[in-house]
């Protein structure tokens, strides 16, 4: 494998691209939508594939997306489970924004007792409430993330 020393860290450029590959090919996910979320240029996407352009190339300011990007897309999905996903998203919500697990109650129709249960321990919170808590916080986190404002 073709190793590159790429802004303080080694990493193979080959491994890179067929995360893009495994992106593209595997879960069927456009250039165009890859273009959206990391703001790289479809013609530059479409280079990178066929090994006519490196990381290198790429624009400083548009490299750290675009790598976090790829690793999400291609391999973070599967590594962290469902419900340790929406823990994340109840983190970021209490830490960030300032929430509290009696507002988060409020918006998901769940008793606060549930919500802190299901931080303990989401084996002991049924599917239906999970389900309530899942696309209730993933709203929430939506609606206060920093890109809407």
């Amino acid at each position: 494998m073709e190793h590159i020393r790429f802004r303080g860290t080694d990493m193979g450029e080959d491994m890179i691209r067929d995360k893009v590959s495994v992106i593209v090919n595997e879960y069927n996910v456009t250039l165009d939508t890859l273009h959206k979320v990391t703001g790289v240029d479809v013609d530059w996407l479409s280079d990178y594939i066929e090994k006519r352009r490196a990381l290198s190339d790429l624009p400083m300011e548009q490299y750290g997306l675009f790598f976090e990007t790829v690793i999400a897309l291609s391999e973070g999905i599967r590594l962290v489970s469902d419900d340790e996903r929406i823990k994340g998203v109840i983190d970021v919500l209490v830490q960030v924004f300032g929430l509290t697990h009696d507002t988060i109650s409020r918006y998901t129709g769940l008793a606060e007792q549930d919500i802190e249960l299901f931080m303990r321990d989401p084996a002991l919170v049924d599917c239906e409430k999970k389900y309530r808590l899942a696309t209730k916080s993933m709203f929430l986190h939506y609606m206060f993330k920093a890109e809407r404002r």
